[in-house]
């Protein structure tokens, strides 16, 4: 399964940053909490800038654990969690 992920992303209804992830082709969206950003990443707003800053400082592994679930879940949409981070 190859994974990729775009770069776009955005904030959504319910404080979350949605992002874009391209699984065989096919473009799957992901998102994470702000409760996960808060409490993994150093967020500490709930403005559209404070979340994509959070967002952008912890990237890497954001991305990484939305890999392991898309691998695990056959490439359907991810919903990041506190818990998918511990």
């Amino acid at each position: 399964m190859t994974i990729e992920f775009s770069g776009r992303r955005h904030v959504v209804a319910a404080a979350r940053v949605a992002f874009e992830a391209s699984v065989d082709g096919r473009e799957v969206w992901c998102s994470v909490s702000m409760d996960a950003l808060n409490d993994h990443f150093g967020n500490e707003g709930t403005s559209s800038h404070a979340l994509l800053s959070a967002f952008e400082g912890g990237r890497l592994r954001i991305e990484e654990a939305a890999r392991r679930t898309l691998s695990k879940n056959g490439g359907q949409s991810v919903e990041l969690e506190t818990n998918d981070f511990k």
